[in-house]
């Protein structure tokens, strides 16, 4: 990584912990929106696209958590997985279900492309 200043490695940590923050608890967001989608298919008795909206569900909590795993390594292949996983949940939940919680979800995808896009020169190398 390039000799920076600490006050900026500073502000890149916080940066990437709000971040990671942010990361978990649209995690969270989508395991409840999930769970409740999930709950009103078994009630009308939906079998199969109960399946794929599992499938779906776990593959988008799956990519939350990579991505807020891997955050905080200032490797240069870091930043684009990020933003590429970050775009992809924010088109997931901007064409989703219109619910409530989908709703804050977007909301919080916006807020974490915001926060990854200036974190570009602590990936650089």
């Amino acid at each position: 990584m390039k000799n920076i200043k600490r006050r900026t490695r500073d502000a890149f940590k916080s940066r990437i912990l709000t971040a990671r923050i942010m990361l978990y608890l649209n995690m969270l967001l989508w395991l409840v929106s999930g769970t409740i989608m999930v709950y009103r298919m078994v009630e009308d008795k939906n079998t199969w696209p109960v399946a794929l909206v599992i499938f779906l569900f776990l593959c988008a909590l799956a990519c939350l958590f990579i991505v807020a795993r891997i955050i905080d390594r200032p490797e240069a292949w870091v930043y684009p997985i990020a933003l590429f996983l970050a775009a992809a949940n924010l088109l997931m939940t901007f064409i989703g279900y219109p619910d409530f919680l989908f709703i804050l979800s977007t909301i919080l995808d916006v807020a974490i492309l915001a926060g990854l896009i200036p974190l570009k020169p602590y990936y650089d190398k």
